[in-house]
C-alpha cells in the first residue's frame, strides 16, 4: 500500500483520461461504501444506463472489482486493459492497477456512469484522481487510525476530502457536530441526510437514492443482492456470510442476524488485527448470549493484506485454515454464520467450490 496521487495522475494522462469518458460517481465511508455502490449501480441500470463499477477487495476472484452492469468483467477483457497498465512501465501498487484497469475496461465497454469505491480513507487515495460528477460519504468510524488519525473528526476530513469543488456531495449525518464541522471544512456544499432503514442494505439503497436524485438521474429501486452481505446460501444447511470486519459493522449487522437465526445454529469467526479486539468482539459476544450458537470455531482468513489474527476468542477451537474450520463442525445444525471478514467469506465460497456471483444475481 502506497497512498497518494501523482503516480496515478500520470498514469491517467498517459492512458488519456478514461475517467472522463463517463459521468464517474464517488464513495467512501467506514462501512456500507460496497453496498451502496451496488445500490447505485443497480437503480441506475434498471433505470436504463449502462453502468461500470469498481470497487474492492475481491470476495473470490479478481475481476469482481471490475463489473459491467453488475457482472465482473471477463478475464480476457480485464487481461487486455491489465496489458495496457503494464505498458506504462510505472511503480504502481496492486489497488491502483486494478483502479486503472477498471477505467480502461469499462470505458472499452461503452459504459456512460462508473460508479468508484474508495479503497481507504478518501483524500490520498487511488480513485481520489478521477474526474466525478457526485460524491457519496456513507458513514464514519474509527478505523485505520494509524493512516488516517486518532479521532472521528480527523477521519472524517480524510473521507469528505473526496470532495472536488463544484461537486454534489451527499453524506449521512454523523449526528456530533464535531465531526459534522471537520467535514463540512473540506467539503463546503455537503448535503448532510439521515436515513433509518432497517437493513444496511436498505441503508445503503437510500443513500444512493438520495444521491442519484441530486444529480438529476432517475433511479428505479429494488431488492439487491450483494456477494458476502448477507448473503444467505440454502442447502441442508444453510450457511450465512456476512462481511462485517470492525466494531461499528460489527454493531450494524447484530440485529439482522439475529432476526433469522433458527434454534440451532454455529459461528466461524475470523478476524484481521484490530486495534481493540475487545471492542470487536462485544456485540459478537452479545448476540452469542441472547442466542447461544450451539459450537463455535476461529479461524485465521487468508488472502488479505493482514495475516488472519490466531486465537482472536480464547478458549474456543482454533484451526488456521478457513477451510478445514469450515469442515470441522460436529453438533447438529441448521445455520452456519461466517463472520468477521471479506476475505474469510471468500474463503468459505471457495470451500463451498461456490464462485462468488455466478449463483447470485446482484440485480435480483
Amino acid at each position: 500500500m502506497s497512498l497518494g496521487l501523482e503516480r496515478v495522475s500520470e498514469a491517467l494522462e498517459l492512458l488519456d483520461r478514461p475517467d472522463r469518458a463517463m459521468t464517474c460517481i464517488h464513495v467512501a465511508g467506514s462501512n456500507g461504501k460496497g453496498s451502496a455502490c451496488a445500490q447505485i449501480l443497480a437503480g441506475l441500470c434498471r433505470a436504463g444506463y449502462d453502468v461500470g463499477m469498481f470497487s474492492s477487495p475481491h470476495v473470490v476472484r479478481v475481476e469482481e472489482r471490475v463489473r459491467i452492469n453488475g457482472r465482473p468483467a471477463s478475464s480476457e477483457d480485464f487481461d487486455k486493459a491489465l496489458r495496457q497498465v503494464k505498458e506504462l512501465e510505472l511503480e504502481l501498487t496492486f489497488f491502483e492497477i486494478t483502479y486503472l484497469v477498471s477505467l480502461l475496461v469499462c470505458k472499452d465497454a461503452g459504459m456512460q456512469v462508473m460508479v468508484l469505491e474508495t479503497g481507504l480513507g478518501g483524500r490520498l487515495d487511488a480513485t481520489r484522481t478521477a474526474d466525478v460528477a457526485g460524491c457519496l460519504v456513507t458513514s464514519v468510524s474509527l478505523e485505520h487510525s494509524e493512516i488516517l488519525g486518532n479521532t472521528l473528526e480527523e477521519i472524517a476530513r480524510e473521507k469528505a476530502a473526496i470532495w472536488r469543488p463544484g461537486v454534489a456531495m451527499i453524506i449521512r449525518d454523523p449526528g456530533l457536530p464535531s465531526v459534522r464541522n471537520a467535514m463540512r471544512d473540506e467539503a463546503v456544499n455537503a448535503r448532510f441526510v439521515q436515513v433509518e432503514s432497517s437493513t444496511a442494505i436498505d441503508e445503503a439503497g437510500d443513500l444512493a437514492e438520495i444521491l442519484c436524485k441530486e444529480l438529476g438521474m432517475p433511479f428505479i429501486r429494488r431488492p439487491i443482492n450483494w456477494p458476502a452481505r448477507m448473503q444467505l446460501i440454502n442447502d441442508q444447511v444453510s450457511v450465512l456470510l456476512d462481511a462485517a470486519h470492525n466494531p461499528s459493522g460489527m454493531e450494524r449487522i447484530m440485529p439482522e442476524i439475529a432476526s433469522i437465526l433458527p434454534e440451532r445454529w454455529s459461528l466461524l469467526f475470523g478476524t484481521s488485527p484490530q486495534e481493540n479486539m475487545e471492542f470487536m468482539l462485544a456485540p459478537l459476544f452479545a448476540l452469542c448470549s441472547t442466542h447461544p450458537p450451539v459450537e463455535i470455531i476461529t479461524t485465521e482468513p487468508q488472502g488479505g493484506r493482514y495475516p488472519g489474527v490466531e486465537n482472536p476468542i480464547p478458549g474456543v477451537l482454533h484451526i488456521p485454515d478457513p477451510g478445514q474450520a469450515f469442515d470441522a463442525f460436529e453438533e447438529p445444525t441448521e445455520m452456519v454464520v461466517v463472520i468477521g471478514s471479506l476475505y474469510l467469506c471468500g474463503n468459505i465460497l471457495t470451500e463451498l467450490e461456490l464462485d462468488s456471483d455466478n449463483h447470485l444475481d446482484i440485480l435480483s
